[in-house]
């Protein structure tokens, strides 16, 4: 599950997104593998078993605090 950022400084939503499993913070730079693997949940799949599924039409991450 992911999470959305809010950049109270500059108050907006910050460029990066929270990983909930383990609190990585992770940019939103489409060669980051990690942010790739968040736009794949997005776009609805999960990792069961070590591949990919589609187990929705998508995923929404969690709203900013």
């Amino acid at each position: 599950m992911y999470k959305i950022v809010f950049d109270k400084i500059n108050e907006k939503v910050a460029d990066c997104i929270i990983r909930t499993t383990d609190g990585a913070c992770i940019p939103s730079d489409p060669a980051n593998t990690d942010y790739q693997l968040y736009l794949k949940w997005l776009d609805g799949y999960e990792k069961i078993g070590g591949e990919w599924v589609k187990t929705s039409d998508a995923n929404t991450p969690l709203p900013a605090d």
